[in-house]
């Protein structure tokens, strides 16, 4: 009995002595955790959760998982956790995320239904949801890139190369022993340079004057080449790490000025720059007098959002956050310039293949279109980031963690391409109409580009691949004309091939023969021309728009000619039409009047479905008020005659 007890006792003490040191390690993984010591954080939650449960630490060890890329873990972690209760938005987001990451779409797609049931106006849920349906449209242009991997001997990691001429810098962590990020547990980076090969960087050495213990890179130069600014750690003087309130180390902006023997001056941080947040991944404009960077600065929208200081007086301006149009809730970080209006940048929030994807904005006088996704295989399910171009447009480098690692690769876009060959005639005859001004709108990026029909009604204008455009012709006396045409999906070079038939304002004169018929009627599924005018008045008169005996819904056979009224209505909206509905005289003339109306009010409540703004339209009925013929009262007609009188038209009020 007495071993028995003392069993039992020993059990209790052991119990309690496993209990208390996975107490233990999860205090010190939660402490790791808050101080960003995210490598230190899951060694200990993992050795604590594997004793006893912690909800809110086995959210802490998602999390960390999330950001040290282990996306597996950080799935298989918020799938425990999803049945707890406690779960809330954020914490679903992130499980989508790590599902993303691991190529689970569909099962990320289902998550986000969930959340957008509980919380329909969840801006990052939504965005993140379309990626998932959008998977496969993100990669359908995938033969435009052709990706490979640089070598880049001694070099661990790679990221943020920023071109000069045939001289890149970047950001590198070094092979082998070596000081560690307590926050991450990977070696510190330096800023290198090397000279630019096909499939390598050669040459490879550290910028001299600007490194020191700690992080030190993504590095951009201002026009004449004599200043730079870079990213590093937040540092005292005499080379000591510097930390905000919460004792946390971040990375700051800092200038250096090129010196007489080839290296650069001890860096010194940018005025605006404040120890509490953090400040990254500088660009710079054409020049040098805007500066573009990252930053968790107060009164953002949440993560790391994009802001661009300008400089006064040779000083820095306070920075300005550049909008929701950019920035979302999520992270939008390494921002980069093609030209001064094009802003390329990652996020991990707006639509994407899987954590942060590259993508551009277009400034278009001051307010920025887009953002625009790049194609698979420039973005994958991993971060790719921190893209940078070669002067011939078509290359260029970028740094991507697909392998497992950051690594910098390079990317050429194939050469394809599309020429618009567009005619632009008169509908009513074929004839040319010369120079008839064609707007040819980009709307991918908003961009426009105008020019004229030669004296043949041609023109022709090459097309950028993976975009849709929409083509615009207009002439004075004519209405305009919108057709789209789309350049995605398409792997190859080809010619596209656009007639643009315009209608003449005025119709001429010669009557029609094609009625609305108060009877029954075979009517066409094809349109091919609104018929000529029937009075001085010019109505156009809309063909087989037939009528069922004493009724007035719209039949099946008229809607393709109703259908053609509203896109010619929708591309000219600042006309306004009479749709006027007409009988013949068999019937009183009361009962004539009320059907016409009946018909009319139908037609124009069927164009304003389809789009036609209703304060364009005024609907009236005429009864048998305006007989094209002889056939009124009393007056013996063969169908075909009374047929004609039998219409629906529209007039054009405003010319």
């Amino acid at each position: 009995m007495l071993r028995k007890n003392t069993l039992y006792t020993l059990l209790v003490v052991s119990l309690f002595v496993v209990t208390s040191c996975a107490k233990v390690s999860i205090k010190d993984g939660m402490q790791a955790y808050d101080e960003l010591r995210y490598k230190d954080a899951i060694t200990h939650l993992e050795n604590g959760l594997s004793k006893v449960d912690d909800v809110e630490a086995r959210k802490a060890l998602a999390d960390a998982y999330m950001r040290t890329n282990r996306f597996n873990e950080a799935a298989d972690t918020y799938s425990i956790l999803s049945s707890d209760p406690s779960i809330n938005d954020n914490d679903r987001i992130a499980y989508g995320r790590a599902l993303m990451a691991t190529g689970e779409n569909a099962e990320a797609e289902s998550l986000f239904d969930a959340i957008l049931a509980d919380s329909p106006g969840n801006e990052e849920a939504q965005a993140l949801r379309s990626s998932c349906r959008k998977m496969e449209e993100f990669k359908v242009d995938s033969a435009r890139f052709t990706v490979k991997s640089i070598s880049i001997p001694d070099l661990s990691a790679t990221y943020a190369p920023y071109i000069d001429g045939n001289r890149v810098f970047f950001s590198g962590e070094k092979a082998g022993a070596g000081e560690a990020d307590q926050y991450t547990g990977l070696k510190y980076t330096d800023l290198y340079k090397a000279t630019l090969g096909e499939t390598s960087f050669d040459q490879v050495t550290k910028v001299d004057g600007v490194n020191d213990r700690y992080h030190d890179g993504a590095a951009v130069l201002t026009k004449d080449k004599r200043s730079m600014i870079l990213t590093r750690s937040n540092y005292e003087r005499k080379g000591r790490l510097k930390g905000n309130e919460a004792d946390v180390s971040t990375t700051q902006l800092y200038s250096s000025v090129l010196e007489e023997d080839g290296g650069w001056s001890t860096p010194e941080r940018l005025s605006f720059c404040e120890d509490k947040f953090m400040y990254a991944h500088p660009a710079l404009s054409s020049d040098g007098n805007t500066l573009y960077f990252s930053s968790d600065m107060g009164g953002g929208f949440g993560g790391m959002d994009l802001y661009k200081s300008t400089k006064v007086n040779g000083e820095w301006s306070q920075p300005v956050n550049l909008g929701s149009t950019i920035n979302t809730s999520g992270n939008e970080v390494f921002p980069s310039l093609r030209s001064n209006d094009s802003l390329y940048f990652s996020s991990n929030a707006h639509q994407t293949l899987g954590g942060l994807d590259l993508m551009y904005a277009v400034d278009q006088g001051g307010s920025w279109t887009g953002p625009f996704h790049l194609s698979y295989p420039l973005n994958s399910a991993a971060d790719d980031f921190g893209i940078a171009f070669l002067p011939d447009n078509d290359k260029g480098l970028f740094s991507s963690d697909r392998s497992g690692v950051d690594q910098i690769y390079t990317y050429t876009e194939q050469e394809i391409n599309f020429a618009l060959k567009g005619l632009v005639t008169t509908q009513t005859a074929g004839e040319p109409i010369e120079n008839a001004k064609i707007i040819i709108t980009n709307l991918t990026d908003g961009t426009e580009q105008e020019l004229m029909s030669d004296d043949v009604g041609m023109f022709e204008l090459d097309l950028l691949p993976g975009k849709d455009y929409r083509v615009r012709a207009e002439k004075e006396g004519f209405f305009s004309v919108n057709e789209e045409v789309s350049t995605k999906n398409k792997n190859s070079s080809e010619d596209i091939n656009l007639n643009l038939p315009l209608l003449p304002l005025s119709n001429p004169d010669d009557t029609a023969q094609n009625g609305d018929g108060n009877g029954d009627g075979d009517g066409n599924s094809k349109v091919d021309a609104l018929p000529k005018g029937v009075d001085g008045n010019n109505p156009y008169q809309i063909p087989n728009i037939l009528w069922d005996y004493n009724k007035w819904n719209i039949r099946e056979d008229a809607k393709p000619y109703l259908d053609y009224v509203a896109k010619l209505l929708k591309d000219n909206p600042d006309l306004k039409v009479e749709i006027s509905s007409h009988c013949d005289s068999r019937g009183s003339n009361f009962f004539n009047e009320r059907l016409s109306e009946k018909r009319a009010k139908a037609a124009s409540n069927y164009l304003v479905r389809k789009g036609v703004r209703r304060s364009m339209l005024i609907s009236t009925g005429y009864g048998e008020e305006k007989l094209l013929n002889r056939c009124s009262d009393d007056v013996e007609c063969t169908e075909d005659e009374h047929q004609v009188n039998r219409r629906t038209e529209f007039t054009v009020l405003n010319q």
